[in-house]
């Protein structure tokens, strides 16, 4: 039995069916319809795909630059920078890279004579932060960073406070003396009086 007997060719199914759907224009319509909506399905798929990945990228981006801290806190806990990569889901020389040129680093902002906390210099505010780091191993910028720190933390209201900034290689606050870095700024207005 050969099989060749049942074939038809694409013009002849494309006579045959368009036969069939002159004799029943309900089912034309119905079949037109039915396209419509395919078509529409895919826009709205397609368009729904666009807005999960969009929404899934910004999730991202807006984690990703808390990437340094993450791998800095693994390595921390004695997590290797090969199981850390492996964890991410990224290569170890982006890994590697982070821990070669980022550091920790903690900080102490206090005021000088400040109505709201007290005479003298109180402390305003103190925390800990991720920054590059140089060559040799001291943080990279730290002038840029106090300033950033001093900025944040005081805002536009509170700029004319005098202030100083200390930092710390590492986490945790130290003594005075131990700061890797500090800077002062006079009370706006001071060297008036």
């Amino acid at each position: 039995m050969s099989s060749k007997r049942n074939e038809i060719n694409p013009e002849q199914q494309r006579a045959a069916l368009a036969a069939y759907f002159a004799d029943r224009p309900q089912l034309a319509e119905f079949a037109r319809d039915m396209l419509r909506a395919f078509e529409v399905s895919e826009e709205e798929g397609a368009r729904a795909r666009l807005a999960a990945a969009g929404a899934a990228r910004k999730e991202w981006k807006e984690y990703e630059r808390h990437m340094p801290e993450v791998i800095l806190d693994a390595r921390d806990a004695g997590v290797s920078g090969a199981e850390i990569a492996r964890e991410l889901g990224t290569g170890e020389s982006y890994v590697f890279r982070i821990l070669r040129t980022k550091t920790r680093y903690s900080y102490r902002l206090d005021v000088y004579d400040d109505p709201r906390i007290g005479p003298g210099w109180q402390t305003e505010e103190n925390g800990d932060g991720i920054a590059d780091i140089s060559d040799d191993g001291t943080l990279a910028n730290p002038a840029a960073l106090v300033e950033e720190i001093r900025r944040e933390c005081l805002g536009k209201r509170r700029a004319h406070l005098g202030a100083r900034v200390l930092l710390w290689h590492g986490a945790d606050l130290g003594e005075d003396d131990d700061a890797v870095y500090a800077q002062e700024w006079p009370a706006a207005g001071a060297d008036e009086q």
